[in-house]
């Protein structure tokens, strides 16, 4: 084939190099997170005659551990954040679990997500993912120095995104 226009064969060239170029920059896309989960959290003390009150909870200690398992036969990945009653999100932590594999977060762990609290905290550890999970949160209250006088344990249902 003779070309009538030999330039043309470098515009063409140029173009679909350039267009090769803008493709290899763009980002890989992100996973779709399909799974959330909200679990309610409470990591404070309620300690009557001091600025650790809250008229919501009975005086005590309370403290709560998410449970996050992955029985799927592949790697998910997920994600997770805290909201705060007073409204404050924190940013996302990236995470995967590998098949079978469990994680937890807890109470001493609020602090990796950017949030600071004198006194305490209540709110949701919100869980996006993948796929499927078994997520599980267990909550405990006791007497202040006492020990647990109280568990409940909670299976949380997932939303479909």
């Amino acid at each position: 084939m003779k070309w009538k226009n030999p330039n043309l064969i470098w515009v063409v060239l140029f173009i679909m190099a350039s267009s090769l170029f803008f493709i290899a920059q763009q980002p890989l896309s992100s996973p779709k997170y399909r799974f959330q989960y909200a679990v309610k959290f409470l990591c404070t003390a309620d300690i009557p005659g001091t600025s650790q009150t809250s008229p919501s909870l009975l005086p005590g200690v309370y403290e709560t551990v998410a449970n996050i398992h992955n029985p799927n036969d592949r790697t998910v990945r997920l994600r997770k954040k805290i909201a705060v009653l007073s409204g404050e999100v924190s940013k996302f932590i990236e995470d995967k679990l590998t098949p079978d594999q469990a994680t937890a977060v807890n109470c001493a762990q609020i602090g990796d997500f950017g949030i600071t609290f004198i006194h305490g905290f209540e709110g949701f550890l919100i869980i996006e993912s993948t796929h499927s999970l078994d997520v599980t949160a267990v909550y405990t209250a006791g007497k202040r120095g006492g020990e647990v006088e109280s568990i409940a344990v909670e299976q949380i249902r997932e939303r479909k995104r």
